[in-house]
């Protein structure tokens, strides 16, 4: 009976109660939304990391984890026999890992050179389905071949950027009046990004520049491929050697630091100057075929070569774990924050409630029902009141995370911002039902304390001088 009686008594002043409802879901909608954001971007750094950078699991000789020294190598062939065998691993991949200096005709930048077979390494690493211009390794030539980031092609001078008429007829079809403002800078080529955004600023209106810069600047840019670039680098008896290669692929990940420093080469072509033996490498990299499964398969590699460093991806980036684990933390701090703030318009309702009701509560206790039921009623129509706009609330964001998880939600306009520090800027909400039970258990309980003090007030009843009220 409490129960149907007070679900009754919430809707007896229906605009006070619709107005709670409300701005309880719309707060629990803001707060969800901020939650699958959060993430979103935890999800998708973590995923970019393992596939682009790190994957779930490395092996490396000990002594090269101290200084990355190159003659501090490990023996592949005995190593890929066992992941040949073990259940759980989907792919790995062997590789040099050389720090070199890289020059151009134009400018030089030091890089991390990776000498990989590019059959495996498409196998685990997402990096060939990041290629933006050009190819991967595939491919004989008669100068070997790299692959850079599009951040270390900009640093080696690698780019040029020209506004022409096709570009602009493109860009038309976006604003009109881009492409008129436009027009006056068709021709014209630039050897640095700085220097067309700088004319870019010159010519469009502020929010047209805003907007389009950045658009305009990629859809301009032209890579130098076949250019050689030397690269310098120590042997493992300590003499500097240097070795010719040509661009034949740029690749652009979310990571910008990770572009500007990383590039890939031919291991075959690798070893013969690098002064290393056939069949050592630096590292091995495995993809396992199931996130779970890195704990078990990294415990396997460890029982059979103990004297190497197996390292899951957890330990070689603890960082990204960290993330990982703070994601839902943070994300039910904003939910939590927003309830806490909602609760005062909870109690502020369940108060004048209550001071309206005084000599209804003073007759239902002058015909027999206690204090105790009293207590209830009141908190019960506080949980429902709560609970109401929770369902709401919680049915929005369901909506909204559910249409934006498969098309993104798009920050452009701070891409250059995220992509500096790893994110991509195009953000795939993402929530789990462990979230929606948390939040529900909050909801419950917010409607629960909002209803004590109202609830304490009108224990404090005499029932005799309730009935006098008028």
């Amino acid at each position: 009976m409490l129960v149907s009686l007070s679900w009754r008594n919430i809707w007896r002043n229906q605009t006070r109660s619709m107005v709670v409802v409300f701005a309880i879901a719309l707060g629990l909608w803001g707060g969800v939304t901020s939650m699958s954001l959060i993430n979103g971007w935890v999800k998708q750094r973590m995923n970019d990391s393992i596939r682009n950078e790190i994957s779930h699991i490395q092996i490396h000789n000990p002594q090269f984890l101290q200084n990355e020294e190159v003659d501090k190598t490990l023996n592949v062939d005995s190593i890929t026999s066992l992941l040949d065998t073990l259940s759980g691993v989907s792919a790995y991949s062997a590789r040099l890992k050389i720090f070199s200096m890289a020059q151009t005709d134009r400018a030089n930048s030091g890089l991390i050179v990776l000498g990989v077979n590019p059959v495996s390494e498409r196998a685990l690493s997402g990096i060939p389905e990041k290629i933006i211009y050009g190819g991967f390794l595939e491919g004989a030539f008669k100068i070997p071949s790299i692959v850079i980031g599009k951040k270390a092609a900009e640093e080696l001078k690698l780019v040029n950027y020209e506004i022409t008429d096709s570009i602009i007829k493109r860009l038309e079809r976006n604003d009109e009046g881009l492409a008129s403002a436009l027009s006056e800078l068709a021709g014209k080529s630039y050897r640095s990004r700085p220097a067309l955004i700088r004319d870019l600023q010159a010519t469009l209106k502020p929010s047209l520049f805003d907007r389009w810069a950045d658009a305009i600047a990629d859809s301009c840019a032209g890579y130098r491929l076949n250019t050689p670039v030397v690269l310098t680098f120590q042997t493992p008896t300590g003499e500097m050697h240097s070795a010719m290669f040509r661009v034949r692929g740029v690749y652009r990940t979310s990571n910008t630091a990770f572009d500007a420093r990383v590039a890939y080469v031919n291991l075959n072509d690798l070893v013969p100057v690098s002064g290393l033996d056939p069949g050592q490498v630096h590292e091995v990299a495995v993809i396992c075929s199931d996130i779970r499964k890195v704990p078990s398969v990294a415990k396997s590699i460890a029982s059979k070569f103990s004297h190497l460093k197996i390292r899951p991806w957890d330990e070689v980036s603890p960082e990204i774990a960290l993330y990982s684990a703070l994601g839902d933390f943070m994300g039910m701090i904003y939910v939590v924050i927003i309830l806490f703030a909602l609760a005062f318009g909870i109690i502020n309702t369940m108060m004048m409630s209550v001071l309206e009701r005084f000599r209804e509560f003073g007759m239902l206790m002058a015909i027999g029902m206690n204090r105790v039921r009293v207590f209830t009623m009141i908190m019960l129509e506080s949980v429902f009141l709560t609970f109401t706009g929770g369902v709401v609330g919680v049915l929005l964001s369901t909506t909204f995370v559910m249409i934006f998880s498969h098309t993104g939600i798009d920050f452009g306009m701070w891409a250059e911002g995220f992509e500096a520090i790893g994110y991509s800027s195009v953000v795939y909400p993402h929530i789990t039902f462990a979230n929606y039970v948390q939040i529900t258990f909050l909801v419950i309980v917010t409607g629960m304390l909002a209803s004590l003090w109202p609830a304490r007030r009108a224990l404090k009843l005499n029932p005799m001088q309730a009935l006098r009220i008028e």
